[in-house]
């Protein structure tokens, strides 16, 4: 299947959240997992929703005040840049999707210098069958107590992937069998 079939069955899909699967996926750290993933989904919602979690948090310390703090900033930037930027006018790495009746395809977008298709949405469950080699990372205080805010947080769910035929086995949705496109 090609790209531009791919997206068109894509296009096909109700606009509304609907699960996919990314089957056999491989990440960069040799990883191999099973996933399943709210396609459709609106990254702008999880944003409100994950500034509604922080709000309701109470610090334990300053180093967490900070943290919950910073993190506020970044989301409540995020959603106003979103606000005012339509989706056609987003300078970025990525070309965005349209179906024929000009509506934008959430969840699918293509990294213009690499050429390679990405799909996005939240992480419904991921079920690992071949486990990866990941560095060990040291990270400063304030970024412990980040990942830990995080965690609570609907955004921090939402995962993009690298769609090549290298990469998954197959994304099966809405009783649909897709393959990767070739490229």
């Amino acid at each position: 299947m090609d790209r531009n079939q791919f997206v068109e069955e894509l296009s096909k899909l109700r606009s509304s959240a609907t699960f996919l699967s990314l089957l056999g996926y491989r990440n960069d750290h040799s990883e191999v997992a099973d996933y399943s993933i709210v396609f459709h989904m609106s990254y702008e919602n999880a944003l409100k929703r994950s500034l509604l979690v922080l709000e309701s948090v109470v610090p334990t310390d300053a180093l967490h005040a900070l943290a919950k703090q910073e993190l506020l900033d970044g989301y409540a930037k995020s959603l106003n840049k979103i606000a005012i930027t339509p989706i056609e006018e987003i300078e970025d790495a990525y070309t965005r999707f349209f179906d024929s009746d000009g509506n934008y395809i959430k969840g699918v977008k293509l990294h213009t210098e690499t050429d390679t298709l990405h799909l996005y949405g939240l992480v419904n469950s991921k079920r690992v069958l071949i486990p990866g080699q990941y560095p060990t990372r040291n990270r400063r205080d304030l970024t412990k107590a980040k990942d830990e805010l995080r965690k609570l947080c609907p955004v921090e769910k939402f995962r993009q992937f690298k769609i090549t035929p290298a990469q998954v086995d197959r994304i099966s949705v809405e009783h649909l069998s897709l393959l990767p496109p070739a490229i």
